[in-house]
């Protein structure tokens, strides 16, 4: 009895043991399948994560500026909304490197693209030649991006093709020439409205051992820039006329600016050291009372106005102190710079496309949304702008004012389509920055590159 007891016994534990085990088993498969499915959150920049969210951890490599506050603030505020929103998925930052964009050129030619990468749009031409760079075009409309975006940014949005490669993290902004107001009083120097008065404050600083202009020139576009200054106090098209075909090179408003910039460079413009100068270095001039101008983009604001910096001391000009005196105020709102579809792309071979498509529309726009939050961005992309955490300063508010009277915007270097164009301005545009260049070489130049 005992022994048929026992039988029984195993028989019943056998079973148990191999239903357990199928039961295991289905559990297992229904983890699985149920972990992809994560719960949406919300976030202040509205979006929401998908379903398709990974299930598991995952690194993505990003490749992106994080040098200034004016990187790192808005970076760091994207990437906590990201934690929110794609909780699975964390970041192995490359910090982008100061170099007009030739690593990730050359990351793209040896097939080793970071996950998601910062682009301008002369790297979204160039990428999509090598079918290097992924379509956004379904994530945009499956987070409802466009629908959140000003018409202006909508613009900026979708590339001449009709298609999307990276969401704009920025919005249209106007080149700048910033002043340190102390060194022109202190100094009994008269703050220029026009280019003689420029050319004379020029070389009363250049007297005093003050570099007058504190210029990156380590990277090409600020010299691209200032050209474009030159040009757009009589030409409004600037360097985007050359761009469309409706200017030529060899017009005289060209000729005429390239003989401005030589004769600054000559009187003493910049640094001998300004081609080995960073961004950072050219703020810390300006900051410090080594320099008495910079030349950059507006986004430089929220740094230069900062009261741990120039603060109150600080002005913009825009382009006007390069327009002769009888143009001055006819073309005072003839704006260089512009916007353009600059923000995170990803690239087409990446091992998680379809997270790291998710994961860029979603930290594009938190990114700009951090802008406004930490940086006080004057000219946000979205529809409805958070408030910036600590309000405006003097020199935003003035811009904000001053904004709606703009009558034209051109572009910056990158915003350049014509590849060949782009490349050759950014080239014989930092020649003139030597002063050894002259005029009728600078046009050859240019029209030899484009033929």
């Amino acid at each position: 009895m005992v022994q048929r007891y026992s039988k029984l016994m195993c028989i019943v534990l056998t079973l148990l043991l191999v239903l357990s085990l199928a039961a295991c088993g289905n559990s297992a498969n229904t983890a699985t399948t149920d972990a992809s499915s994560v719960p949406a959150v919300s976030s202040s920049s509205g979006t929401t994560a998908s379903s398709g969210s990974a299930s598991q951890p995952v690194t993505i490599k990003i490749y992106t500026q994080y040098s200034s506050d004016d990187e790192k603030q808005p970076y760091d505020y994207a990437a906590a909304a990201m934690k929110k929103l794609m909780p699975n998925v964390s970041l192995d930052l490359e910090v982008e490197a100061q170099d007009d964009n030739q690593k990730i050129k050359t990351y793209a030619a040896a097939g080793n693209l970071p996950d998601i990468f910062a682009v301008t749009s002369d790297l979204v031409t160039l990428f999509k030649k090598s079918n290097n760079i992924l379509q956004l075009d379904s994530y945009v409309k499956q987070y409802g991006i466009a629908d959140k975006l000003t018409e202006t940014s909508q613009s900026l949005l979708f590339d001449q093709d009709g298609h999307v490669y990276a969401v704009p993290n920025v919005g249209q902004w106007a080149a700048n020439l910033f002043i340190n107001k102390d060194l022109f009083t202190q100094n009994n120097i008269k703050v220029p409205t026009n280019y003689n008065e420029l050319l004379a404050a020029v070389k009363a600083f250049k007297a005093k051992n003050i570099i007058p202009l504190a210029i990156f020139a380590k990277e090409k576009w600020p010299a691209v820039q200032m050209f474009d200054m030159l040009v757009t106090r009589t030409q409004p098209l600037g360097v985007v006329g050359l761009d469309t075909g409706k200017t030529q090179i060899s017009d005289y408003v060209y000729k005429n600016a390239a003989t401005k910039f030589i004769e600054l460079v000559k009187a003493g413009l910049i640094s001998k050291d300004a081609f080995n100068t960073s961004a950072d270095q050219a703020l810390q001039q300006l900051y410090t009372g080594k320099a008495a101008m910079f030349i950059g983009g507006s986004w430089a604001m929220s740094d230069i106005g900062d009261p741990k910096n120039l603060g109150e001391k600080a002005d913009i000009l825009y382009s006007v102190p390069f327009a002769d005196a009888a143009d001055a105020d006819a073309t005072k709102w003839n704006m260089s710079g512009g916007g353009f579809n600059q923000g995170f792309a990803v690239s087409a071979v990446s091992k998680n496309k379809d997270i790291a498509g998710q994961f860029a529309v979603q930290f594009g726009y938190a990114f700009a949304e951090g802008r406004v939050v930490k940086r006080a961005d004057p000219n946000p992309i979205m529809k409805n702008p958070p408030p910036p955490e600590a309000g405006y300063n003097t020199m935003q508010k003035k811009y904000i004012a001053d904004s709606a009277s703009f009558t034209s915007m051109t572009a910056f270097p990158w915003g350049i389509t014509n590849a060949k164009l782009g490349t050759a301005l950014q080239d014989d545009c930092q020649k003139l920055l030597t002063g050894d260049y002259t005029v009728d070489q600078f046009v050859q130049d240019i029209s030899n590159s484009l033929k």
